[in-house]
């Protein structure tokens, strides 16, 4: 039986008996079918309709424009074998008709529900859907309420797929098919690239198959995208994971991962250009002392890996915790520490912490910090900034920038 196929997925394509009739329609009827579909049969009234499309007409034109677009739906769309036309239509309102048999791409993506019946073949079916943005490449003049809906419901339609997408991924899952979870896991992260619950995945599924390396590498890698892009460091359930892969590689016999690891945290064997990049952002105030030495501080403390800071000692904690709280929470006993330690601080002694927990961390990692409104920047800060300019940590780049 040829049926009514109807593709809103891309570039528009409408076949009826196995013809496209996309040109004998035009583009405000295909609006309208579109525009019907997406409110799910429902009656959609023709004040509503003309509203969407045809907003700068008169009332009197605009029905008219509307009749016409029903007349040439109706022409160039028949009923199907049991008698049933395509569209319900009264005075004063118009829908799909809910008994009509058809095909469209958007109204099965939106009846997708996943269930117990689900399977890969039927999932995959449902991906392939998706050939681009809803009426991908249409702008219709005037009409900015309806051109705003197709942006809302581009939105929708994304997350629509993300949804079918990890579905997808739960059945490779069930499956031990590992590589194409992966695959499909990458896509959905191109989508959404701050899903934590995706990232979880991709370390489970590299434990899984013996490459506890890769997911430490590919943590750091987000850890850094994060940091970069979002000023924020992973949650505590994707650090606790971090942490626990790490735990178990170090406890592990020698083999070859293990010496790759070590190699990788070696200072003998570091490499700029073989090390996962660290970068955050920073702000500078004028007028206030070591901001932004302290804004960095903060910064680094919420993204670094702990160890680094562990290799100061109490006093050089301390010395930071002067200007920047969120370090003291590495101080061993920091509340009598802090007690005892509220005589002021030597510049120097700040100064020299800072500098050496820069030196602890590029030991083993590039680390890019990016400025903003540096013009504004405090004197102790500028000094130091100079001073790190002049030394050149190895790994270590500054950049400026101005918002």
């Amino acid at each position: 039986m040829d049926m009514l196929n109807i593709y809103f997925l891309g570039k528009s394509k409408i076949e009826y008996q196995g013809k496209g009739i996309e040109d004998q329609l035009g583009n405000k009827a295909i609006a309208l079918i579109c525009l019907l579909v997406l409110n799910e049969k429902r009656y959609l009234s023709r004040d509503k309709i003309v509203g969407y499309l045809w907003p700068d007409s008169n009332i009197e034109a605009a029905r008219y424009n509307l009749r016409y677009n029903l007349w040439l739906i109706k022409k160039n769309i028949g009923e199907d074998e049991k008698g049933h036309p395509f569209l319900r239509v009264d005075n004063d309102c118009c829908s799909i008709n809910r008994d009509y048999e058809f095909k469209c791409d958007i109204y099965d993506i939106m009846k997708f529900k996943p269930n117990q019946k689900d399977s890969i073949d039927s999932i995959i079916k449902l991906k392939q859907l998706f050939r681009g943005d809803l009426l991908e490449g249409c702008y219709f003049n005037k009409c900015d309420e309806f051109n705003d809906l197709i942006i809302f419901e581009r939105i929708n339609f994304e997350q629509r797929k993300v949804k079918i997408l990890k579905r997808l991924v739960e059945l490779y899952e069930k499956d031990d098919n590992y590589n194409d979870s992966l695959e499909i896991i990458n896509e959905v992260l191109e989508i959404e690239p701050y899903d934590e619950d995706m990232v979880l995945k991709i370390l489970d599924i590299y434990v899984k198959c013996g490459k506890r390396v890769s997911a430490i590498t590919y943590y750091n890698n987000f850890s850094n995208l994060l940091a970069g892009s979002l000023g924020i460091s992973p949650s505590n359930k994707l650090r606790d994971k971090y942490n626990e892969i790490r735990l178990t590689l170090s406890d592990s016999h020698p083999n070859r991962e293990t010496d790759d690891y070590d190699k990788m945290h070696s200072k003998s064997s570091f490499n700029n250009k073989n090390y996962p990049a660290l970068k955050i952002v920073s702000d500078c105030m004028k007028n206030v002392e070591y901001f932004w030495i302290s804004d960095v501080i903060g910064k680094l403390v919420a993204v670094i890996d702990g160890e680094y800071i562990n290799q100061l000692s109490e006093k050089e904690l301390l010395d930071l915790g002067y200007i920047q709280s969120d370090i003291l929470s590495y101080c061993s006993e920091k509340e009598n520490l802090v007690y005892e330690y509220k005589r002021e601080v030597m510049s120097v002694c700040i100064i020299n912490a800072f500098i050496k927990l820069l030196n602890n961390i590029c030991q083993n990692q590039n680390l890019t910090i990016i400025i903003l409104n540096s013009s504004d920047m405090d004197e102790v800060s500028a000094n130091v900034l100079k001073y790190l300019r002049r030394t050149q940590i190895e790994g270590l780049n500054i950049v400026e920038e101005s918002i």
